[in-house]
């Protein structure tokens, strides 16, 4: 079998190896727990362009010290203290790796946490389909995959008086008899009083089922391969999962996790530690123990994608990694776009305005090569870059009349709108909002505070603000764990609660009219834990419990850990939201869901954009400077003579621009502008841009239909287009009144009294910057000879092409 496996992918990557090939060993870092503890290893080969494959069918691995690590197929066994080199011999190439042997100290006990737990784990108990659920079965009920084993020791061993243990007759246990279906279980029969599950439980029973053999405790695990590219379906990989535990060694947790795969039909579940390729695509493994997780990234190209894919030479380390990743999956890039297609693109991303016909004119008739990278640094510098993402800004922090009114609303735009115009180091400003106290019309960074508000109790909540500043400068959701340990992640409600008490002494005074407040620190001021109903210590979400003088405010240590202790991760966080904003994903997406079970797409390249956005002292217009001068920003959207669909594969590992919708202002200042027709706000001058409104939400109704929203959750518009959408551009009065009134750009064009050519070319410069091609414009001539035979008048038939143009996918979308 294996034979046949190696030769579906030696079809792509023959042997004998190239001189450039590398061999790797996994896992590292191997410290075996005494003698007889056993390691399965996993050996990797990588080609030149960085594809990879198992080759253990091909290698043969020898240690170095025999007496010390003994050899058993592709496993390690420990023989005696002390270390050891492994090498894999493989064809065209070696790898080795050093692993050490820990003296054992004691005799091995069964532990609760350790092997009994995993096997709750690995039969699927503890998992949300069974007592793993919020409120178990049938009155048992376990902590979700093992990660709270105090709460799990009492349901075994105490609750119900103790009715599940018989420590007189351990083989009585309905924790024995259940699962080997000696009685009724509704979850089936797991195993038989022969299996090594039934004889380790017996055992940790006979040996008086205590909560910890009090040895050391995993504190994380990892899986590996962490990521994968199968060149052919069928083909199988080995998986391994290691421990590592408190005292430094390594257990092999192999079949002590429970596996899930994210999509199937990519890769099949896991089966005897294999995975095996399936259907072209992404999709993550994920494994669960000991209340842990882990992850690894899989992808399957299959023989659609050709060898020797050849990319253009990266400029940027941006294009280095997309490029690189590309030719590892054997997945060609699109070309560059066009300059009138990149010129509209950049315009809208960049400061969410169409260029003017003199502005595309002037570019596209530029032989200058930097042309491109000249236009990106007028653009960032340009007063509408402010105004455009001002509303994204007030889009992350909910700057909404549904928390205040008014002054303060106004107050907090104008406070973000500095912030972006003076370009201001993001730490700075996120230390500015975390910290913020005073009158929120004199000192508008407190105004960040108000989603925290209940608004009709008019007092604040510490679980609302809490994941408003992991969402916000972390990119970590943890708003599940507030009433239970977090399902996807090593969260815990402990975790939840430690960082809510920096928020506990944030107080707030309403002033005249209600919507005036006042933040304040209290001298006092306490979380109390849900479970314990005792008061809960400042803990940082890493574990680290900090040290806060009497008197100083909480809110000061949070932000200084946030900003400086955990720099990468502020930084990944806001490189990741930017870079969402761009290509209509993150490179970790949702963009503000950073977790262990949600792998980035692109981890090099995240860290890239993170270390960049440091180094340039936390200020975005560089990260801006830096995405929209990649070569990977500046794909086309689309491949000249391809056939077939969309390939998934394109999208999340970047070999083309993702066209996107505009946002509702974008869309609307895009009708303005192509019309000439500026919309009315109530209560604001004429020309005012939707950007501008203080509280755009229901202003008009075609902000509300294409998606404004109320801001009062933290959820990123929604990017999918709706019947009331094409109804409204298609039927409405405001629509249709633009393209109807007299005096607007349709007017001027005609009463020039140019040709038709002229006109539709004026249109198609102000709505896509280009001109017509020769087919559109032969089917425009044909509509209009058509319909001044029917005696239309000519404003009617080119108010008609308009209404088309405006309704027209091109139009709607940035591409």
């Amino acid at each position: 079998m294996l034979k046949k496996v190696f030769s579906a992918v030696i079809f792509i990557l023959p042997l004998p190896a190239a001189a450039g090939d590398a061999v790797r060993l996994d896992p590292p870092g191997i410290v075996l727990a005494g003698p007889d503890a056993v390691q399965r290893l996993l050996i990797t080969r990588f080609d030149d362009s960085g594809g990879m494959s198992d080759a253990a069918s091909t290698c043969q691995l020898s240690s170095a010290r025999p007496e010390i690590v003994a050899i058993q197929g592709t496993s390690l066994r420990a023989v005696s203290p002390g270390e050891s080199v492994i090498t894999a011999n493989c064809e065209g190439g070696a790898g080795r790796t050093t692993v050490k042997v820990a003296a054992a100290t004691v005799p091995v006990e069964i532990s609760f946490p350790r092997d009994v737990i995993s096997i709750l784990t690995t039969k699927g108990c503890n998992s949300s389909a069974c007592h793993g659920s919020p409120a178990g079965q049938s009155g048992f009920k376990l902590s979700l995959y093992g990660s709270d084993p105090a709460a799990d020791f009492n349901m075994i061993v105490e609750s119900h008086g103790g009715r599940r243990v018989n420590r007189g007759d351990p083989q009585q246990s309905l924790i024995l008899r259940k699962p080997s279906f000696q009685v009724p279980h509704g979850g089936g029969h797991l195993f038989t009083n022969q299996a090594d599950e039934y004889q380790t439980i017996l055992q940790w029973l006979v040996q008086g089922a205590k909560p910890s053999s009090g040895g050391p405790r995993i504190q994380s695990i990892e899986l590996y391969p962490r990521e994968r590219t199968f060149l052919a379906r069928g083909v199988r990989q080995p998986v391994v999962v290691i421990g590592r535990l408190s005292d430094g060694s390594t257990r092999d947790m192999t079949g002590e996790v429970r596996y899930s795969v994210n999509d199937e039909a990519v890769v099949s579940s896991v089966s005897n530690s294999t995975v095996t390729a399936k259907g072209r695509g992404l999709t993550v493994i994920m494994a669960r123990g000991m209340g842990k997780t882990a992850t690894a990234q899989m992808i399957v190209v299959d023989g659609a994608s050709a060898p020797g894919i050849t990319t253009p030479p990266g400029d940027s380390f941006i294009d280095r990694h997309v490029f690189a990743k590309l030719r590892q999956v054997k997945l060609a890039p699109f070309p560059a776009t066009p300059d009138s297609a990149f010129l509209r693109r950049v315009y809208l991303d960049a400061i969410g305005v169409l260029p003017t016909p003199r502005e595309t004119g002037s570019f596209l008739g530029s032989a200058d090569p930097a042309k491109r990278a000249q236009l990106i640094d007028r653009l960032l510098e340009r007063p509408e870059y402010v105004s455009h993402w001002l509303v994204k800004y007030e889009d992350w922090f909910r700057n909404s009349q549904y928390y205040s009114q008014g002054r303060t609303n106004a107050s907090f735009k104008r406070y973000l709108a500095g912030l972006i115009r003076e370009d201001r180091p993001f730490d700075e400003a996120a230390r500015e909002m975390i910290t913020a106290t005073g009158d929120t019309t004199v000192h508008p960074a407190g105004n960040f505070w108000h989603p925290a508000m209940d608004f009709m109790l008019k007092t604040f909540e510490v679980s609302k603000a809490t994941p408003t500043v992991t969402r916000l400068f972390l990119g970590q959701r943890i708003e599940c764990a507030e009433c239970h340990n977090h399902p996807l992640e090593n969260l815990t409600q402990d975790d939840f609660y430690g960082m809510a008490a920096f928020f506990a002494r944030l107080k707030v005074k309403h002033g005249y009219a209600q919507y005036r407040r006042i933040w304040y620190n209290a001298r006092e001021g306490e979380v109390l834990h849900p479970a314990s109903k005792q008061p809960v210590a400042p803990k940082f979400l890493d574990g680290a419990v900090p040290q806060i003088a009497e008197g100083q405010d909480r809110r000061e240590v949070l932000a200084d850990w946030i900003t400086r202790a955990q720099t990468m991760q502020f930084a990944r966080a806001a490189a990741n939201r930017i870079w969402s904003e761009y290509f209509g994903a993150g490179i970790v997406e949702p963009a503000d869901d950073f977790r262990s079970t949600n792998m980035p797409t692109h981890p090099e390249l995240l860290d890239g954009l993170a270390k960049a956005f440091i180094e340039s002292g936390f200020r975005f217009k560089p990260l801006h400077r830096l995405i929209l001068n990649s070569q990977v920003y500046q794909l086309s959207s689309r491949a000249p003579g391809r056939p077939g669909g969309v390939d998934p594969l394109e999208k999340l590992l970047l070999a083309r621009y993702e066209p996107r919708k505009l946002p509702a202002e974008v869309l609307l200042d895009a009708i303005v502008q192509v019309t000439g027709v500026p919309q009315e706000f109530t209560g604001y001058p004429p020309g005012t841009s939707p950007k501008d409104l203080v509280a755009a939400n229901g202003s008009t109704y075609f902000l509300t239909t294409f998606g404004v929203p109320r801001r009062d959750i933290m959820e990123p518009r929604s990017q999918e287009p709706s019947l009331s959408q094409a109804l409204h551009l298609m039927n409405s009065d405001a629509v249709r009144d633009k393209i109807e009134k007299p005096g607007n750009i349709l007017g001027e064009l005609l009463e020039r009294t140019i040709d038709d050519r002229e006109v539709l070319d004026a249109l198609y410069l102000r709505a896509y910057s280009r001109k017509p091609t020769a087919k559109q414009w032969q089917a425009v001539e044909s509509y209009l000879a058509s319909e001044k035979e029917a005696g239309r008048s000519r404003r009617r038939m080119f108010e008609n092409v308009l209404w088309t143009i405006l309704n027209s996918k091109e139009f709607q979308l940035n591409q």
